[in-house]
């Protein structure tokens, strides 16, 4: 009301000068409107600072969401290189990086070669990596048991990209080992030929020695849990054919035990590239 009574004298009164009441009036009345004009601004930011809450959980929520969905990614990723990468045992032992990628290039191409050696500086097997699963997966078909420079290539998917493990300790003792030795075996007699040629007596481990070019030494020897299973072994196959050949049995003693693990050092075997 102070505020329309002012206005309404200066209405009337154009010519004559405010009185000194008037302007006081008009600047109370100023003033007053001044803090009803700005008053409702402090009601305003009281209500914004809830706001801040369900923004913040959002952010949080989309953030926690891309880096999960990054981490599938990268799970995806390693599962597909998994899908191309393969592990090779039985190469000849003169191929080289280059004759490796010119041999696994007639499936598609090959984008990296990788050769394990021993400590002794001998190979020990081969990573190949394919630019796809379906080159990997062709070459496993084509390449697997296949037959190179008189050795038979062992060829599957690698299962891991760490460093390949040193090769488990037999869990049976010595004095329950009882071992076989088996000769005039078949050049292309492997490992698992003798484990499925002996399956019916329950042998624990297969082993074929090769020399050092890498062909088979044409022996090997068979162990088994028991006294009785390898006697019964011997009386049931010995002199029974395995791959065109008849193999001949005997107990291997002590002098045999130690020039195996020797020549199993310098030359081991399929199987033994196999579990690295």
């Amino acid at each position: 009301m102070a505020a329309l009574k002012s206005l309404k004298l200066q209405h009337f009164h154009p010519s004559s000068p405010p009185s000194s009441n008037t302007h006081l009036q008009s600047t109370k009345s100023n003033l007053s409107f001044t803090i009803s004009t700005y008053t409702p601004l402090t009601f305003h930011k009281t209500h914004l600072y809830p706001l801040r809450h369900p923004v913040s959980r959002k952010c949080l929520s989309l953030t926690t969401q891309q880096e999960v969905s990054l981490e599938e990614k990268l799970e995806q990723t390693q599962k597909e290189d998994l899908k191309k990468k393969l592990f090779v045992v039985g190469l000849p032992w003169s191929f080289s990086a280059a004759d490796v990628k010119s041999f696994f290039s007639e499936c598609g191409t090959v984008t990296d070669v990788e050769i394990i050696k021993r400590e002794d500086g001998k190979r020990g097997f081969v990573f190949v990596t394919m630019s796809s699963g379906e080159e990997a997966a062709a070459v496993i078909d084509k390449f697997d048991s296949y037959e190179v420079e008189g050795r038979i290539l062992k060829v599957e998917y690698s299962k891991t990209f760490k460093k390949p493990t040193p090769p488990r300790s037999p869990t049976y003792s010595n004095e329950t080992r009882h071992k076989l030795f088996v000769s005039n075996l078949a050049w292309k007699a492997r490992a698992t030929n003798l484990k499925e040629f002996f399956a019916d007596f329950s042998p624990v481990s297969t082993r074929i020695v090769f020399s050092a070019s890498g062909s088979s030494a044409g022996y090997g020897f068979v162990s088994f849990a028991t006294k009785e299973e390898a006697e019964s072994a011997v009386s049931t196959l010995n002199g029974k054919d395995l791959l065109g050949r008849p193999i001949i049995l005997k107990f291997s003693e002590k002098s045999s035990d130690k020039s195996e693990t020797n020549e199993e050092k310098e030359n081991p075997s399929e199987e033994q590239h196999a579990e690295l």
